[in-house]
């Protein structure tokens, strides 16, 4: 209820109907609400206080909201013993004991993944020794099972859920983690995949300058962070000769720009690059119920209209070398940069997203603390970078839901009584909406929600236009190279204005009798704004329509001119 009272607050929706709309909003389960499910073995803490431990990610997110999106986090304990449903768990303690990923709710029938739209992995077994890939899948070290790793891909695939895992150097995280489907192929986990080391020059020591020598015990917790390097996700012109770069939503923040920067530490893990990745790898459930690593199912699998899909590497981090600098564990190599955080957008391919980083000490209490006292613009950018996560691995329909409901209810607010015109037209009035889910979200999100939406409602349309603006995964685009510059290609934002004011037209007359009943204290017919929803696909017909008809009175005017040229 708190959230989304400050949501309406945030946009101006007038004291008269803000109360009655709030109590609406929540009959009508308003956004989307988001269950994560935090997979940790027993050497990581979820307790307050405990420097090798991620509680401060869980508090940030756990009880919060980007927009309407709201999310909770319940924690899975992978220890040793009977798999163990705790009904309320205490603050930080775990839900589930010795937890296993085929487990079952308390009605033994019902899968405990299918409570949960996310599984986030925080793996560190088998140990920190950096000894064989065989201690992977000794006992003691709890590796997921096949049975487990059929529950989970069932999950991933039929209820397209969102995973992120991570551990760190050598080995950490393997037992859990190595054989999930494309996460194993987005990350290195075993030393047959080059993991790096802990030390020698071969690690990788992202630490940044201070006292000399440079050491965890000093600078992994102080509040100077390792630079990173965004790759470009979205790139559009802007006019003839000149083009807009943006990151991937995961590294957008909605007023500092790009995130930039990430927490440092002396040894980290390592991702695949973009063009490492296996792709020809496949897996399969056998009769009994197990997983096996090669079969009928392809890791990366296409999409129905047989475009290939695969992972993105999203970040790159970088290594100062020694010399000149002075490193408590030796020299290394400078290293211009290294795949730090991957990304598999899945949605178009009818399966679940993924995301994996080179190290959880991005996401520590030690590494973070620090960052976290001094505040500031640093500080801001990192924990942003947790929600985003919480937002885009969200199962498909969640962000497009958010995104129709935002464009709803500003219509209730001050965009909607002062900036929404009857006399713009749609593009117009899309381009009036944009810096109000901009303010929320940032652009790399309207391009995202706009993307999603019509992957959901024409996947036809998505291919054939809006994917020509996005950078190809991996450079490789099944579509001709547009002309550069491109005299008629009409720019990204305006076919997302499009979209947008295509949504606001087409909910208009229903919001209005909407607000009317509200206003007057009224019972709301029928769903209220839950039956608005129905309108969206028209919505975007008709936006899309209208730009279809900009589109070509525009080019009938440039080849009458191109004539004249020739």
């Amino acid at each position: 209820m708190n959230n989304i009272n400050q949501f309406l607050l945030e946009q101006s929706v007038p004291d008269a109907i803000r109360a009655r709309l709030a109590e609406h909003l929540i009959k009508i389960r308003w956004g989307s609400h988001v269950r994560i499910l935090v997979v940790v073995d027993e050497d990581i803490s979820t307790s307050p206080g405990v420097g090798f431990g991620i509680n401060r990610v869980i508090d940030l997110i756990d009880g919060g909201s980007v927009g309407c999106m709201s999310f909770n986090i319940d924690v899975g304990l992978r220890s040793p013993g009977t798999p163990t449903i705790i009904a309320s768990p205490a603050a930080f303690q775990p839900k589930y004991t010795a937890f296993r990923f085929d487990m079952k709710d308390s009605d033994g029938i019902t899968p405990v993944l299918d409570r949960y739209q996310q599984v986030w992995c925080f793996g560190f077994n088998p140990d920190n020794s950096g000894g064989p890939d065989s201690n992977i899948t000794q006992a003691g070290a709890l590796p997921a099972t096949n049975g487990e790793l059929s529950a989970l891909s069932r999950w991933m695939d039929e209820k397209k859920g969102g995973v992120f895992a991570t551990g760190d150097h050598d080995y950490l995280g393997a037992s859990m983690c190595h054989r999930i489907p494309r996460v194993r192929n987005m990350r290195r986990w075993t030393n047959a995949d080059g993991v790096p080391p802990i030390g020698s020059p071969d690690r990788i020591d992202t630490l940044r300058p201070g006292t000399p020598p440079l050491s965890n015990n000093m600078h992994q917790g102080d509040a100077i962070p390792q630079p990173i390097q965004w790759t470009t996700w979205a790139s559009a012109r802007t006019g003839w000769f000149s083009r807009r770069r943006r990151p991937h939503p995961v590294l957008c923040h909605p007023e500092l720009g790009p995130i930039d920067v990430m927490p440092d530490h002396a040894h980290e893990g390592l991702c695949f690059d973009t063009d490492e990745v296996r792709l020809d790898r496949s897996y399969n459930w056998t009769a009994a119920g197990g997983f096996s690593d090669s079969g009928a199912k392809p890791e990366f699998p296409p999409t129905p209209e047989g475009q290939p899909t695969r992972p993105l590497v999203i970040a790159y981090g970088s290594t100062l070398g020694d010399p000149p600098q002075d490193f408590a564990k030796g020299p290394q190599p400078a290293r211009a940069k290294f795949p730090m955080i991957s990304v598999y957008d899945g949605h178009a391919a009818h399966v679940g997203r993924v995301a994996v980083d080179s190290t959880w000490h991005h996401w520590m209490n030690v590494n973070l603390d620090g960052l976290a006292a001094a505040g500031g613009s640093n500080w801001e950018k990192i924990r942003r970078y947790f929600l985003n996560l919480a937002v885009w691995l969200s199962p498909p329909g969640y962000s497009t839901k958010c995104l129709f409901d935002h464009l709803v209810t500003t219509q209730l607010g001050y965009a909607g009584l002062q900036e929404y015109s009857e006399r713009l037209s749609t593009i117009e009035l899309g381009a009036t909406a944009r810096p109000v889910l901009q303010a929320i979200y940032g652009p790399c999100w309207v391009t995202q929600f706009v993307h999603d939406l019509m992957v959901e409602l024409n996947p036809k349309l998505r291919a054939e236009l809006l994917d020509r603006y996005l950078v190809p995964v991996g450079g490789k685009s099944p579509w001709p190279p547009l002309p550069d510059p491109c005299l008629t290609c009409p720019p990204l934002d305006l076919i997302e204005d499009a979209v947008l004011g295509g949504l606001i037209k087409a909910t208009r007359p229903a919001v209005r009798e909407f607000r009317v009943a509200m206003s007057g204290g009224k019972a709301v017919r029928g769903s209220g704004l839950e039956a608005v929803r129905k309108l969206a696909g028209q919505g975007v017909r008709s936006g899309m329509a209208e730009l279809g008809a900009l589109w070509q009175e525009s080019l009938k005017h440039s080849q009458a001119t191109v004539k004249h040229l020739l």
